[in-house]
Parts: C-alpha cells; structure tokens; sequence
C-alpha cells in the first residue's frame, strides 16, 4: 500500500488532516444535536407534530451518519497513531 504515509512528517500531516475532518463532521453533529434539541420543543408545543416528526427523523438520520463517520476517522487516527509509534520506537524518521 504505497498511497500510506511513510515518514514520520507524512504521518503527522495525515493525522493533522484526519484532526480536521473529525472537527468538521463534530460541529455537524453539534448542529443537528441543536436542531433535534429546537424540533424536540417544537413538538411538545404542537407545532404541526407531522412536520415536525419528519424532520427529526431526517435530522435523526443525519446524525446516525455523523456518528459513523466520527467512527471511521477515529479509525483512521489510530492507525496512524499506530504507524508512528511504530515509526518512532523504530528510530525512523
């Protein structure tokens, strides 16, 4: 698997990448937390509780996926961690 990162510069600007992506895709969740959070008063006022349903559901949906992704990255950077910590206990640079 040559596309990897192979030094240690390399792994750590991927991991500085992967950092990113998890931020982005965290303040999305964080926005759609909000959201169910504003939907969920909504509908305890009864405000058009058809809509309303519908949109958490989406809402709802929309997170699930944020988690997911939040799951891959985290993947992601534990591999990497793992390829630097071996890199460094290696002597590699």
């Amino acid at each position: 698997m040559t596309d990897q990162p192979q030094t240690i510069e390399e792994i750590l600007k991927a991991r500085l990448a992967v950092t990113q992506e998890i931020s982005a895709v965290t303040a999305e969740q964080l926005r759609l937390m909000q959201l169910i959070g504003g939907m969920s008063v909504l509908e305890m006022g009864g405000k058009d509780p058809e809509r309303v349903g519908e949109e958490m559901a989406r809402h709802r949906a929309a997170l699930a996926r944020c988690e997911e992704e939040i799951a891959a990255l985290e993947g992601r950077m534990a591999a990497l961690d793992g390829r630097l910590e071996r890199r460094i206990e290696g002597g590699e640079t």
